[in-house]
């Protein structure tokens, strides 16, 4: 098990590498989001490949508050901080930092939060894509050296649901005209980020997919609750697509974006090669967690209840069929291209790496599980 684990970092690490290498000149790159669930790996292995990395944050207390966080919590950032960081009133009326290369927004509020969608969480989560984005637009325009490259977060749900199609980017994003507070909130951030087609930026528009960490949602949660319980669950029948993409590749994904020569622009869908669903991801879980491979279901009242009908339905019990299209095209090599093994990577990565108490619980509650299986 030890050889094996060995054998997995050193694959990654290759992997990384050859990343770092589409990158190799140094770049000053803005980066909105980069305390976030994806933004702090970005900022990680930026800093690590060399380049110049400043965070844009809503207020200087903020921009304390965040450079302090990473050098608090090396565990979640692994390297040294990033060399500053901005607020968002200042690039408001002051434009980019001077020189900025890259500009990668990453901002926007979790949807993934416990509870119900009132129109207040609705409003924050659009609101907290929409107004950063537009206000690096407009930085951009107004820039007299505008970047090269503008990377803008977005997400698979602006594909519609319960069509049996695996998009790509080419295709139409709602074919039969099904539209969701999802669907048309993707739509508005991807229209947001539009440039002027007399700005020489190169846009490109990151579709993620829901993006597996080790310390992030769903992850966070799934992981601790199906070795507490000793029972992986789907979501109601377990037979709606889970499009997912594992952190290292969502994170190589951007590295490879901001290299010209991958020819990567407009919608690129950040998700792995193969089409799974929610009844897979139980079964990785099972596999990884506690050597069980019998997945219960929840019954879909559940997570209405919980989560609402209208958030329920139209994210956790039903979901598009989404290929990346554009990354394969581009040569772009997945670390982690099945869902089994992503999930016993993310495992492996909490086990080896304990730094919270819950964390500890986890790995010696794995580890009894474990030797039960042997």
């Amino acid at each position: 098990a030890v050889v094996s684990t060995r054998v997995r970092e050193f694959q990654t690490f290759q992997h990384y590498f050859k990343q770092i290498n589409l990158s190799r000149a140094m770049k000053k790159v803005l980066i909105g989001g980069g305390s976030g669930q994806i933004g702090r790996y970005v900022v990680d292995r930026l800093v690590k490949a060399g380049h110049h990395v400043t965070i844009a944050t809503r207020s200087k207390a903020r921009q304390s508050i965040a450079i302090q966080f990473m050098e608090k919590n090396p565990e979640k950032f692994r390297t040294i901080p990033p060399q500053g960081c901005i607020s968002w009133k200042d690039i408001k009326k002051n434009g980019l930092p001077l020189g900025t290369d890259v500009v990668i927004n990453l901002t926007g509020h979790t949807i993934g939060a416990l509870g119900l969608w009132t129109r207040g969480l609705r409003d924050k989560i659009t609101s907290s894509r929409i107004g950063p984005t537009s206000d690096l637009v407009a930085a951009i325009k107004s820039s007299a050296e505008p970047p090269e490259c503008f990377i803008s977060a977005s997400a698979v749900g602006i594909y519609e649901n319960g069509n049996s199609k695996v998009f790509t980017e080419l295709d139409d994003p709602t074919p039969t005209g099904k539209s969701t507070y999802f669907t048309k909130l993707c739509k508005k951030w991807e229209e947001t980020s539009q440039l002027p087609s007399e700005i020489p930026t190169r846009l490109v528009n990151a579709r993620f997919g829901v993006v597996l960490g080790h310390d992030t949602e769903p992850m966070a949660l799934l992981l601790p609750l199906t070795i507490a319980t000793s029972m992986p669950t789907t979501m109601g029948n377990g037979t709606q697509p889970f499009p997912w993409v594992h952190m290292d590749d969502a994170v190589s994904a951007v590295i490879a974006m901001m290299d010209q020569e991958t020819g990567l622009s407009g919608p690129v869908n950040v998700v792995a090669p193969n089409v799974n669903t929610n009844t897979d991801l139980a079964h990785a879980l099972g596999k990884a967690c506690i050597c069980v491979d019998n997945p219960i279901p929840t019954p879909s009242g559940v997570y209405r209840l919980i989560y609402g009908t209208e958030r329920a339905d139209n994210i956790l019990l039903d979901s598009p069929r989404v290929a990346p299209g554009r990354l394969v095209e581009s040569g772009f090599e997945f670390a982690h291209p099945e869902l089994e093994g992503a999930i016993k990577a993310l495992v492996q990565e909490k086990v080896s790496n304990p730094i919270s108490v819950a964390d500890q619980w986890f790995t010696r509650t794995y580890q009894m599980k474990e030797k039960s299986c042997k």
